[in-house]
Order: structure tokens, then sequence, then C-alpha cells
């Protein structure tokens, strides 16, 4: 050790408690407070590898060098996309029925399929406002701009179009 360097050995000894405690901290926000002994291990390496020599107060320093180490830990490649871990109401069987939500996706994607073929009946510029507005939902304002009219007479024109829809819909409906 050089001459007028910090005995880092004996001030790990006095602080190692309360980088710990931070460390853990820090790591626990993401389950991983086990690693905080890791995360000081590394604090303490980077500085025996080049120690300061101007620190006024060691334990903050010392603290502060083990949190910057766990938050190093936490914003890793690795935890952000292992995720968090599974807890016990991840690993018992789902008791949720979906048939009812499969039979209502079924019913609007049978919907939809009747309102598509139903389109024939628009003019392209209120198939344009309708599709635009209702299926995109992209705003009024854009899409005047692009038909080169009012927002308001886009409101309109989806308006006519939904109804032209039901009334083609509802003749189709009959016809079967």
């Amino acid at each position: 050790m050089a001459p007028g360097s910090p005995d880092l050995g004996a001030l790990y000894l006095r602080h190692r408690d309360a980088m710990h405690r931070v460390a853990a901290s820090v790591l626990r926000e993401v389950g991983l407070a086990a690693d905080a002994g890791d995360a000081v291990q590394d604090a303490m390496l980077s500085i025996m590898a080049s120690p300061p020599t101007d620190v006024l107060d060691w334990e903050a320093f010392l603290v502060t060098a083990a949190k910057r180490k766990a938050i190093d830990r936490v914003r890793s490649a690795a935890v952000r996309h292992a995720g968090p871990e599974l807890d016990s109401q991840h690993d018992g069987p789902n008791d949720m029925d979906i048939a009812e939500d499969v039979a209502d996706d079924l019913d609007r994607q049978l919907l939809a399929a009747r309102a598509w073929d139903c389109l024939s009946v628009l003019d392209d510029r209120h198939r344009t406002a309708v599709w635009e507005f209702v299926a995109l939902e992209r705003p009024r304002t854009e899409i005047a701009i692009e038909l080169e009219v009012t927002p308001a007479r886009v409101s309109q024109m989806v308006g006519r179009a939904l109804e032209l829809l039901r009334q083609e819909m509802d003749r189709r409906e009959g016809e079967k």
C-alpha cells in the first residue's frame, strides 16, 4: 500500500454493514436482495483498483459506491430482460373460463366480416372516412386534411356511412 493511502480493509470492516444495507435496499426492488454482497464486493474491488486520496467522509463514499454498483446490477440487460420472479399466484392452475371470451371474439369477427362485405355500398370518400375514423382511430382533423373537407364534414360523412352500412347489413340479414 502506498504511503498516505487509507487502510481500505479497515474501512470496509467499519462500514460494510451500511454498504450492504444500502445495496440490498436498491436490489430488493427487483427481487435481487441476495445479490447485495456481490454489489458491495464489486464496489470494493473498484475502489481498490484505483483508491481515492481526497475523500472526506469514507462512510458516505463507500455507501455511495455500493449503491451505484447495485444500481448497475438493476440496470443490467440480464435483469431487465429476465423480468421479476414469478410468485405463487402464477404457479397454480388458472380458473378463468375463456370460452365466453372466445365466443365474443368470434361474434365480433363475424360481424366485422359482414360489415366488410357491405362496404361496397359506400363511395370512396365515405368508405375512406369511416375506415380511417372508426377502424384506424385517426383524428378527424387529419382525415379532413386528406379529404379536403372540414372536421365537421368528416363527422357527417362517418355518420352517414355508418347508417348506410347498418341498413345494408340489416337488408342482407333479412335475405337469409
